[in-house]
């Protein structure tokens, strides 16, 4: 029977039912209780035209829940709660008549299992043709913008107990249209506010990161995801570097079982990953293609902690894979959705990029105390053996000048000056290590000039003796800088000394004093042996010496620029040099400049 090809004259929408409809609309698009909404429409529905019964079914999972019921008490109390399978509405809708949005299915057309089922009206049908049936059923499928099934509208026992026109069937879709919006205004909320919550966990986990060591990450972690999913229970593990030892483990609110299935789980990620996508094992599995050998341990693990499902996921960078996490559901929270999944495979994303890098953070801090301990190491060892080469070398070289003053013999010369040298080295192994280990040092005013000066008469006796002139220019006197007079005195003579000692006899040395509103710079020029491009490289390096093998025969111990580099740079200051093979060089020292102070 097709009862859709009648024909009833055409009527006006009664006011009332207008009036409700402005209403619903307005409480549509303005309203964020859907349950307020669609308790309104199925209301509007009975007492505006006139049906006896109206409902609505909300699609949750697959199941379609009837959350929305106006009638009768009774019929309320059997109805209201109702879970019933989408998969048996959808055959009804296929089976049904279209009238526009709306699907009738005619008595005697439904299956007997589902009237066994469903709510029947209990009174006499009478007979004609436009009677109503109660075996008559009258359907709104109501579906989002994107044709995605969002719920089900029923309505039974129409006006006059008949049939209803083509015109009841236009009011009724106005009722229908706005129970659609207001579902899809609900799930757009839901969605929202789904990706706000998944979003807030991601960036909860990422902001775990930054906490000090292994631990306190993974701590955090666990309760960021506990909290923002919804868990039961939720473990994670970070492999140690290089053995299959236990490495940090957290959970939370339980503590991460002390390797329960940690083997035969890194096992099984091992063999998939680098696929990072998320697993979900239910309690009741038998198999898992993907964690064969720790299935069994996992459904251990659900069971102690009273969760239905779990997921895990490995965590990485690039092909390493560093660890793994495992995040379990209760039974009553429902199947986890693709936004969920994403969301899990982000986290595991994120914590791997902070395990990452706090593993690098942490072989670098273990790194540069290891070589901080060589450095103190290396310190001491330099200090202890000066020392102990100090004391008997001062006991060589006096009993050489009394064994020169009752015999002029060239052996006790040779002796005198290889102790003399010996000596000088010590000096300066011990001034390295000083200025090594030195944090701070005493800071006095000093006049660069009378520093220059006392250098150059220092030098005095090796110039006359190289025949070697030593000119100085001064830009004013005084040229002030602060620093401490002892070391920066050490940098000078070291540079002067250098410079005399390095220039060939008849050459010349220059040392110039100059000052601009930001530097003080002296500049040591010689016409000396010059420096190749490729030793200038290494020049101020500990025990570097010059690959010119005329610069070589000079006796020298390769200390002098490395301990005046680490001087200067401490004053905050630069050391510099330009030379030409051959050609001779110019170290200039710069020191920042220290105005004198306004009376």
């Amino acid at each position: 029977m097709s009862t859709g090809a009648q024909q009833v004259p055409e009527e006006s929408a009664p006011a009332p039912a207008l009036q409700r409809l402005s209403e619903l609309v307005r409480r549509v698009n303005s309203s964020t209780d859907t349950a307020d909404v669609l308790e309104e429409i199925v209301h509007g529905v009975c007492e505006v035209l006139g049906y006896g019964v109206a409902a609505i079914a909300r699609l949750e999972g697959d199941t379609l829940v009837m959350t929305a019921v106006a009638g009768p008490d009774d019929v309320r109390r059997q109805v209201l709660g109702r879970r019933t399978p989408a998969s048996e509405i959808l055959d009804e809708f296929r089976q049904a008549d279209r009238w526009g949005i709306l699907r009738f299915v005619p008595h005697g057309r439904m299956d007997n299992a589902r009237l066994t089922n469903a709510w029947i009206p209990d009174y006499e049908p009478i007979d004609d043709p436009m009677a109503w049936h109660p075996e008559d059923a009258l359907y709104a499928p109501l579906y989002s913008a994107t044709g995605r099934l969002l719920g089900n509208m029923a309505v039974d026992l129409p006006p006059d107990s008949r049939i209803p026109s083509r015109h009841e069937r236009e009011l009724l879709e106005m009722f229908v249209v706005q129970a659609g919006l207001a579902l899809s205004n609900a799930q757009q909320r839901e969605q929202l506010a789904e990706q706000v919550r998944l979003g807030s966990t991601v960036k909860e986990v990422a902001q775990a990161g930054s906490q000090p060591g292994l631990d306190a990450i993974l701590a955090e972690a666990c309760e960021a995801v506990h909290r923002g999913l919804e868990a039961t229970q939720v473990w994670m593990r970070c492999y140690p570097d290089e053995d299959m030892s236990n490495g940090v483990a957290a959970g939370h609110p339980r503590p991460n079982p002390s390797g329960a299935g940690a083997a035969s789980l890194r096992a099984d990620l091992s063999s998939v990953w680098p696929n990072p996508e998320p697993v979900v094992v239910h309690r009741g599995d038998e198999t898992c293609d993907r964690l064969p050998a720790s299935l069994p341990k996992l459904q251990e693990m659900m069971a102690s902690v009273g969760a239905d499902s779990v997921v895990v996921v490995p965590m990485g960078v690039a092909l390493e894979l560093l660890g793994y996490i495992v995040i379990g559901f209760p039974g009553t929270r429902g199947p986890l959705q693709p936004a969920e999944v994403d969301a899990v495979a982000e986290i595991a994303r994120e914590l791997g990029r902070s395990v990452h890098s706090a593993r690098l953070l942490e072989t670098e801090q273990r790194l540069v105390s290891e070589l901080r301990e060589l450095d103190r190491y290396k310190g001491e060892l330099i200090t202890t053996i000066s020392h102990e080469l100090k004391t008997p070398l001062t006991t060589i070289i006096g009993h050489a000048e009394l064994l020169g003053e009752i015999h002029e013999h060239r052996s006790v010369e040779a002796i005198a000056r290889n102790a003399e040298r010996l000596n000088r080295l010590v000096q300066n192994l011990l001034d390295y290590s000083r200025v090594q280990d030195r944090l701070a040092s005493v800071r006095v005013d000093i006049d660069l000039v009378e520093v220059c000066r006392a250098a150059i008469d220092l030098a005095g006796m090796l110039a006359d003796t190289g025949r070697v002139t030593v000119e100085m220019t001064a830009c004013c006197e005084p040229v002030t800088v602060q620093g401490d007079p002892e070391e920066l005195s050490l940098v000078v003579d070291n540079l002067v000394n250098n410079a005399v000692k390095y220039t060939r006899p008849g050459g010349t040395v220059r040392v110039e004093v100059e000052c601009d509103p930001t530097w003080l710079r002296i500049a040591v020029h010689d016409s000396g042996l010059g420096i190749s491009e490729a030793d200038q490289v290494h020049l101020f390096s500990a025990f570097h010496r010059s690959s010119n093998p005329e610069a070589l025969s000079i006796p020298g111990t390769g200390l002098g620029l490395a301990i005046s580099r680490r001087i200067v740079e401490s004053h905050g200051g630069r050391i510099e040099v330009e030379s030409v093979l051959g050609r001779g060089s110019t170290f200039t020292l710069a020191l920042p400049r220290v105005h004198p102070a306004v009376a």
